[in-house]
């Protein structure tokens, strides 16, 4: 069975203090398909090959750094070509602390982690709250409840359009969780949930990142 899905699951320069990648990693993959159909890499150089045939690359890595190193790069230029080919990608939680500097990688998912700015409250249960906005991988979804960390104040880049599918409410302001948007044939999302495996216990999260991914696939 050929691999359709390709998970990057961040190690190294590509990981943090704060999120085991590896568990968060093993529980989409058992979400998302069929063993035989997921592959998970945790390196750069591995990644062009993996992703050969595949129609979905998901992003599950960060970065305890704020300087680029060279494998950054190198991730711009596979994700560029299989963006260009029409993948599509599926950027989780902190993937955006990810790639630090790396226009391309910011410009794709549409927002940053803003060190100084950026935050979250503590982890917990909570609400996360859909929008209005009419899109196919929310039709018939509601609002639902997950024990998660609440990214708040993330770097929205200017003139990236996006269809915000899920906010929730800090500080008396509503900040975006969850966003879909089209580049060229390629279709992204980002999911700002998934801190750890807790957050793939809500069957409200189950159900939004199967949507997510089928939508992802063409599948819908």
């Amino acid at each position: 069975m050929p691999v359709d899905t390709v998970i990057f699951s961040g190690e190294g320069p590509h990981a943090d203090a704060w999120h085991a990648l590896a568990e968060t990693s093993a529980a989409v993959a058992n979400l998302v398909g069929d063993r035989g159909q997921v592959a998970i890499v945790t390196t750069v150089d591995q990644l062009a090959t993996a992703l050969d045939g595949a129609r979905l690359l998901v992003v599950n890595a960060s970065a305890d750094r704020t300087t680029p190193i060279a494998e950054d790069e190198e991730f711009g230029r596979v994700l560029d070509d299989f963006l260009a080919g029409g993948g599509s990608l599926l950027a989780l939680h902190s993937a955006t602390i990810a790639f630090p500097q790396l226009a391309t990688w910011r410009s794709t998912v549409g927002a940053a982690w803003d060190r100084g700015r950026t935050l979250h409250p503590p982890i917990g249960s909570t609400l996360i709250r859909r929008t209005d906005v009419e899109h196919p991988i929310t039709t018939g979804l509601g609002d639902f409840e997950v024990y998660d960390e609440r990214y708040t104040d993330l770097e929205l880049l200017d003139g990236v359009d996006v269809d915000t599918l899920y906010v929730h409410d800090e500080g008396g302001a509503t900040h975006p969780l969850v966003w879909a948007r089209t580049v060229g044939s390629s279709r992204v999302v980002y999911d700002a949930l998934g801190h750890d495996p807790r957050s793939y216990e809500s069957p409200g999260h189950v159900e939004l990142l199967r949507r997510i991914v089928t939508w992802l696939r063409h599948e819908s």
